[in-house]
């Protein structure tokens, strides 16, 4: 057992002691430190505990949705996310008038890229790049092909299929670009699923506090960030979508 391991045991014990002595600030910063160093299911629950009995119940909910993210499988932490989750006093209210394009189910640009994400993510960088080159490269001997040949059949084949390789390479170097964008995003930016951590928050029609007010989200409440402007984030809840700041969330 190496040195580090050994001082982070020796902390989750005097953690988990304070904890039973109803230190609980002093345990959640004891946990907080173990996590700087070595993220763990069991000290996330634990944290989640120490929160909870603080009456933050927030982050008590950030840190069970954390510690199931490293192991889905831990039963305590979904007991007491569940249990943690009934105490949220407020749940969002589904208002009939909110304008139908503030609402996921009716965004046709969010369901085309949804359609799309799995195809891009079913290879990587490189193979996407590899590719969008044999592509083009094929559309460039197709239209050698074309402009040399004197057979009919051979030049409206290969015409069509220039058209096709075309647009299937440029399809390809899309999904390089944006995988490559998304390897140069920082991770924490690429979560997307999130906590609300601040009271009651107005979800807005637009990145701007001059939004229209849609819908309430309280404190505790899951939601899916569906995009990044500035200091704001559009968020997904239910089959509802609004503009809140980003600094009213935490990323899980």
């Amino acid at each position: 057992m190496n040195l580090i391991l050994i001082l982070l045991t020796s902390l989750f014990t005097q953690a988990n002691t304070q904890y039973a002595e109803g230190n609980y600030a002093e345990a959640e910063a004891k946990y907080e430190q173990i996590l700087a160093d070595q993220p763990s299911a069991d000290v996330y629950y634990n944290l989640g505990n120490a929160y909870f009995k603080q009456n933050e119940l927030a982050q008590s909910i950030l840190a069970y949705e954390r510690a199931l993210q490293i192991d889905p499988s831990h039963k305590d932490a979904k007991y007491n996310l569940q249990f943690a989750q009934s105490y949220i006093k407020g749940q969002i209210k589904q208002n009939n008038e909110i304008d139908n394009e503030h609402r996921i189910k009716n965004t046709p640009s969010f369901l085309i890229a949804k359609w799309l994400k799995p195809i891009r993510d079913a290879l990587n960088l490189q193979t996407w790049m590899i590719i969008s080159i044999a592509l083009f490269i094929s559309t460039l001997i197709c239209l050698l092909l074309f402009a040399f040949s004197n057979t009919v059949w051979i030049r409206k084949t290969t015409f069509y299929t220039s058209i096709v390789a075309l647009l299937f390479s440029i399809m390809a170097i899309a999904n390089a670009a944006s995988l490559h964008k998304q390897e140069k995003t920082p991770r924490e930016s690429q979560r997307k699923e999130a906590i609300i951590t601040q009271g009651i928050v107005n979800a807005l029609s637009a990145p701007d506090s001059s939004g229209k007010k849609l819908f309430p989200l309280y404190e505790g409440i899951k939601v899916e960030i569906i995009e990044t402007n500035g200091d704001w984030c559009r968020i997904h809840v239910s089959d509802l979508t609004g503009w809140i700041l980003a600094a009213h969330l935490e990323r899980i």
